[in-house]
């Protein structure tokens, strides 16, 4: 069966396809057809195959009908690999349901891929596109590729940082004690730094039309954003929305600050949404959910610790205080909050005063519920200005600090449990060195989605950093991954409102739907979709050609990973021969000017020695003179003696 209309066909990359695939099969979609159990079945199969690997679970008790012929759907596909289990997944949607992705995308609750796609942002802060840069980054570990770009942005932490498509948009952040206003942008897809060309505009008044809210709150600024730091900011559209933020003295307002930059055109408009404006604070979050973005906690001007929950509504441009039940998370700052499904907002760690926090706090965005889930494994500790992400249901913590030293760990909480009735799982993904800028407070991680890495740039550790550091897991966490697997047997929604139902609770089925949905042929093989499953998998020229070319693609990743190292390895030594041959030139100079100021000097002593030896010919021929005006001296001495002897007594004695 055709798959639908070229138009209708969806174009988003594997694995996010599969994702898309399986919100629609969870979803009660309207215009979707009935799915028939063995179809259930055999997407049961795959989804598991897809999300946890090969069967190995122990085969369950015979009188369970409906978990045997899930176990034994399972068991059939063997090793199937994760890739070919997603495509063939799609491949059954596309069969049964052709305009399927038609569907989702008319459907009013969205899939957060489809916003992503459309807003230019993602819900989670993280963007979809390839990147061969980041995919040939080693898994498993932190790595520090190679950056290019003529300038690079001064080290920061406390900073906001946002991704919208291919590119990493970096917003003020404090160095040194010193507020910064600067806008960066690394390109993911090559990793270039390029900084906003030209100082930062403010927008021109925008004509309101047809009394649209949002045109209405935009209003002209007499300056760009103030240099701030501990502000929050979100991808709404192709626009970055500041919210708050500790600013200078003269800069800071009573009321909270929304700011807008326009990434296509490089101008900044100030927001003036209607209602009561909340005070002005830092070291808060804001999370976008659906049209609302959800502001938790922070620090007012005098540094104290909030617990106060606000909805800036970006249709109405209006600020909104909701009331809510449940139990909300204490007063805290420099904490994380992530939105998960476009749902539910995922509230960790943070600090007050005297304290550190690692509790987890869900808010359910449709009931205004505040409540804690059960976790399992071994929490990570408590901490304060970390970083966080989302991959698919895995939610990735890294970085911050407890008042005592730097966290190095990156840790995980896997949610696809939240959907189950399951407990969140906590597990230790990897550790940095504990000097590494990723053991840092004040740092920022985002997650690029088609790449399937974690990006984290900058961070205070005792020094300030701009390095930019990349983590590939080693296997992403799919969306939905739990999703589906209550609604196999029995045909119902699985909702979220079942966390406190078992899954073995949530399987429906009456003795004649499990023996119809067990069916088997005499070898004891689940009847058609399962066994088609299997013939699909089994081999074949288009099989081996898909490895093939799965293979060439890491090879290729390998390789231009390996130039990559060889050029920057080349960069490195062509920039130490650089500095090496300034560093004899200006030697070099230094030298002849040494030698000039020699030269000088020694023509300064030869002239002053022929002026000394003038002087001693001068005073040698006076000394000859004296010498001869005494040996006529003494001449005219003798003579005198001479005629002396005579005189009377010559005389007398008849001389």
């Amino acid at each position: 069966m055709a798959a639908g209309n070229s138009q209708d066909a969806c174009t988003l990359p594997y694995p996010d396809r599969f994702h898309a695939a399986v919100n629609f099969f969870v979803n009660s979609v309207p215009g979707a057809k009935p799915v028939p159990d063995e179809l259930r079945l055999a997407l049961f199969a795959l989804h598991q195959q897809a999300t946890v690997g090969p069967c190995t679970e122990a085969k369950p008790w015979g009188w369970n009908v409906v978990e045997s012929a899930k176990w034994e759907s399972w068991n059939q596909l063997g090793n199937m690999s994760s890739v070919e289990a997603m495509r063939l997944y799609v491949k059954l949607i596309e069969e049964e349901q052709p305009d399927w992705w038609a569907l989702a995308k008319a459907h009013k609750h969205k899939l957060s891929l489809l916003a992503a796609e459309e807003n230019g942002g993602d819900p989670d802060g993280g963007g979809y596109f390839s990147s061969p840069t980041l995919e040939a980054v080693p898994v498993g570990v932190w790595s520090a590729p190679f950056v290019e770009g003529p300038k690079r942005p001064p080290p920061r932490y406390e900073h906001a940082a946002a991704a919208i498509g291919p590119n990493l948009y970096i917003v003020g952040g404090n160095c040194g004690g010193r507020y910064l206003g600067d806008v960066w942008i690394l390109a993911l897809d090559t990793l270039t730094w390029t900084p906003v060309s030209g100082p930062a505009k403010s927008a021109p008044p925008t004509p309101s039309q047809n009394g649209d809210a949002a045109a209405e709150a935009l209003a002209p600024v007499s300056q760009p954003l103030p240099p701030c730091a501990g502000h929050a900011m979100i991808a709404w559209g192709s626009k970055l929305l500041v919210l708050g933020g500790h600013m200078k003295a003269k800069d800071t307002r009573k009321e909270l600050q929304v700011s807008a930059f326009d990434t296509q055109t490089t101008l900044w408009t100030m927001l003036e949404p209607s209602g009561t404006p909340p005070t002005c604070r830092g070291g808060h979050s804001a999370t976008l959910v659906g049209s609302n973005v959800y502001i938790f906690g922070g620090e007012d001007s005098s540094r104290r610790p909030m617990g106060e929950l606000l909805v800036l509504d970006l249709v109405s441009m209006a600020w909104v205080r909701p009331d809510t039940s449940g139990l909300p998370p204490a007063a805290r700052s420099a904490h994380t909050a992530l939105a998960y499904k476009n749902r539910f907002l995922v509230v960790f760690g943070g600090g007050s005063v005297a304290n550190c926090y690692n509790d987890v706090t869900l808010l359910d965005t449709k009931t205004n519920e505040w409540s804690c889930p059960q976790t399992e494994g071994t929490p990570p500790t408590p901490r304060a200005g970390h970083a966080a992400a989302l991959l698919g249901d895995r939610l990735y913590i890294v970085g911050g600090g407890n008042n005592s030293a730097g966290c190095a760990d990156l840790v995980c909480l896997d949610m696809s449990g939240l959907a189950t009735g399951l407990p969140l799982r906590w597990t230790s993904v990897a550790t940095a060195e504990p000097r590494s800028a990723i053991a840092s407070e004040g740092l920022s991680l985002v997650a690029a989605r088609g790449a399937g890495a974690l990006v984290a740039y900058g961070g205070y550790n005792g020094r300030y950093h701009s390095s930019v550091h990349v983590f590939r897991p080693a296997a992403e966490g799919v969306r939905g991954v739990d999703e589906g697997v209550a609604t196999l047997a029995s045909g119902t929604e699985a909702k979220p409102e079942q966390a406190l139902v078992g899954k073995s609770k949530s399987i429906k089925a009456d003795a004649n739907g499990d023996a119809g949905l067990a069916r088997r042929t005499d070898s004891g093989h689940l009847t058609s979709k399962p066994s088609k499953v299997v013939a699909s998998s089994g081999g074949g020229e288009a099989a081996v050609a898909r490895e093939e070319a799965a293979a060439a693609r890491r090879e290729a990743a390998a390789a231009k990973e390996a130039a990559a190292s060889e050029l920057a390895l080349m960069r490195r030594e062509l920039s130490s021969a650089q500095s090496a041959a300034a560093d004899a030139e200006a030697a070099l100079a230094e030298a002849q000017k040494k030698l000039e100021a020699a030269t000088k000097e020694a023509e300064a002593q030869s002239t002053k020695i022929f002026r000394l030896e003038v002087q001693l010919a001068e005073a040698q021929k006076k000394l000859q003179t004296i010498t001869e005006l005494e040996k006529e001296l003494n001449r005219y001495r003798k003579e005198a003696e001479q005629k002396s002897k005579g005189g009377v007594w010559g005389y007398i004695s008849g001389a």
